[in-house]
């Protein structure tokens, strides 16, 4: 009666679009699914409405992950389907993104809760993800809470002391709250940072993870107080004696559960009558009802009994959702990574004025240095060819917590000094593959589970030391050493139209890192906070 009342007082009609509705969170992924794809793609010609039996579900075993809150319901349906050689597995939608990123351990299938994952591991992946189906089912993330009514508005809850945040970086419910709450903070001229500063901080100050939706909900029913963000159908699905659902009045984000083939290319074809069938398994009128009774909506947003009603569907631009969880990441994230500084002869070239390359990166590391708390473990090398002996890096500082005591000072004031070293030791050619391969394992070899761990390379140009190892080497050394359990993310940034930029972009994706160009060398400063959001992939 309360979530119906709720209901009646809070509703707001959804703006549809044409086409399926879509989760729009990390970048616009209509270039990974398609537009205007069907909603079952590639499903055959049997008849989806007529159920499947054994005889019309062959082909050889796939293993498929799906988002733990869809993954119970999926099982049923394959089973009842006949399809005994389909495994359903729940894995975190987090964890296979990683894998797919990496290109290791990935399933033949994968649904993930949101088309966000999807466009985070393609950017990234050695094969891109193939879309089967554009939306299985949809669920809008709504805010629940255990005092009354929810408030109003994202930024509302965003400040409120009784929020029980999740972690952005790995539910995508939620991340919500901070991208809603982002737009409605531009629109209406409010300090964004002001509510996200003291939000990242207590979290990061707790010191372990947090929470996933399930265990918030939970929390806040047992306690009788809190308000947190989660899916419509995991508030219906553990439906809390006490607590009550609503959408904030600008509306909200909708998960949109697409199912993409994710193993690797050769695998494809063997698996071809697998897929087809678990397609038309999952186009059933048995699986639309099994769906809904679970709490999921339709693809087309169809409401749900006992759900929130009508919402209003936001849409976030990719820019603006990378910077909100960039800044995120970077109060929240703890950190442990190398600095891998290019020193060739290049990098004495002006740039602007007096100012030489090495020269604008050494102010723009300086500055960014300041973006990273005490608790920040950083290190520093500088790199060019044959700088100490017969190899091309040398360790400058030794990666340590930044607040930690190094002779009279602490690490941060070893890495400033090392990095006003930097303009001394500039000359010779780039020995990029090997430096960037011994610094790899560098960090991989001190990995820290707690942190986020990563080799920030900056250079001016190509590989070409004449004795190094060849880019295909490099490659398939990094995707030997890569472990999805274990990642350490290369983050290249390249200065100037010189930098190689083919290169340090598929060095980058071989550890499910980015790279970044600064065509104007006067731009580091901009690059250089932009990578600091890229620690995580």
């Amino acid at each position: 009666m309360v979530r119906e009342e709720m209901a009646r007082h809070r509703r707001v009609r959804e703006r549809r679009s044409v086409g399926p509705v879509a989760l729009v969170l990390l970048i616009v992924v209509a270039g990974v699914l398609g537009a205007g794809a069907m909603r079952l793609i590639g499903s055959g010609g049997a008849d989806a409405d007529s159920g499947a039996g054994p005889d019309v579900c062959p082909g050889p075993s796939i293993v498929v992950a799906a988002a733990p809150e869809i993954a119970t319901t999926l099982q049923g349906v394959v089973a009842d389907a006949g399809c005994d050689q389909v495994t359903v597995n729940p894995v975190a939608p987090a964890l296979v993104s990683a894998r797919v990123a990496a290109g290791k351990d990935t399933p033949d299938v994968w649904i993930p809760d949101s088309s966000s994952w999807v466009a985070r591991a393609a950017t990234a992946a050695p094969e891109t993800p193939q879309p089967l189906v554009e939306s299985l089912a949809t669920s809008p993330v709504v805010l629940v809470s255990a005092d009354g009514e929810p408030p109003s508005s994202w930024l509302e809850a965003l400040s409120s002391t009784d929020l029980i945040p999740g972690d952005p970086l790995t539910s995508a419910a939620a991340a919500v709250p901070l991208v809603a709450g982002s737009a409605e903070a531009r629109a209406t001229g409010v300090d964004l940072a002001a509510t996200l500063v003291p939000l990242a901080q207590s979290q990061a100050d707790a010191r372990q993870a947090a929470p996933d939706d399930v265990t918030r909900l939970k929390k806040i029913a047992s306690a009788g107080a809190g308000l947190t963000a989660v899916s419509e159908q995991e508030y219906l699905d553990t439906a809390p004696a006490g607590v009550v659902a609503a959408v904030p009045d600008a509306g909200t984000v909708m998960l949109d559960y697409p199912v993409l083939l994710t193993t690797g290319e050769e695998r494809r074809a063997d698996i071809d009558q697998t897929t087809r069938s678990l397609v038309e398994a999952l186009g059933t009128d048995a699986a639309r009802t099994a769906l809904t009774e679970a709490g999921f909506r339709a693809p087309d947003g169809a409401l749900v009994k006992g759900g929130v009603g009508d919402v209003t569907v936001l849409r976030a631009k990719a820019e603006d959702v990378g910077a909100v969880l960039r800044a995120w990441t970077t109060l929240v994230m703890p950190t442990r990574a190398l600095s891998v500084v290019d020193v060739s002869g290049s990098m004495d070239y002006p740039v602007a004025g007096d100012q030489t390359r090495i020269q604008l990166l050494m102010a723009a590391t300086s500055q960014g240095l300041g973006l990273f708390p005490d608790a920040a473990a950083i290190g520093l090398w500088a790199f060019s060819e044959r700088l100490d002996g017969d190899t091309d890096y040398r360790e400058l500082v030794p990666i340590r917590g930044l607040g930690e005591k190094v002779r009279n000072g602490t690490q941060r004031d070893a890495i400033q000094a090392g990095t006003a070293s930097l303009a001394g030791l500039t000359g010779n050619g780039t020995g990029l593959y090997d430096t960037t391969l011994a610094a790899y394992r560098e960090v991989l070899s001190g990995y820290d589970p707690d942190a986020s761990n990563a080799v920030m390379l900056f250079t001016d140009g190509a590989n070409d030391d004449p004795g190094s190892i060849s880019l295909r080497e490099l490659l398939a050394e990094l995707r030997e050493l890569a472990d999805p359990a274990r990642p350490v993310r290369i983050i290249a940034i390249g200065i100037s139209g010189d930098a190689d930029e083919d290169a340090l972009r598929t060095i980058a994706q071989a550890t499910g890192g980015q790279s970044y160009i600064a065509k104007n060398p006067a731009d580091m400063p901009k690059v250089f906070s932009e990578a600091m959001g890229a620690r995580t992939g």
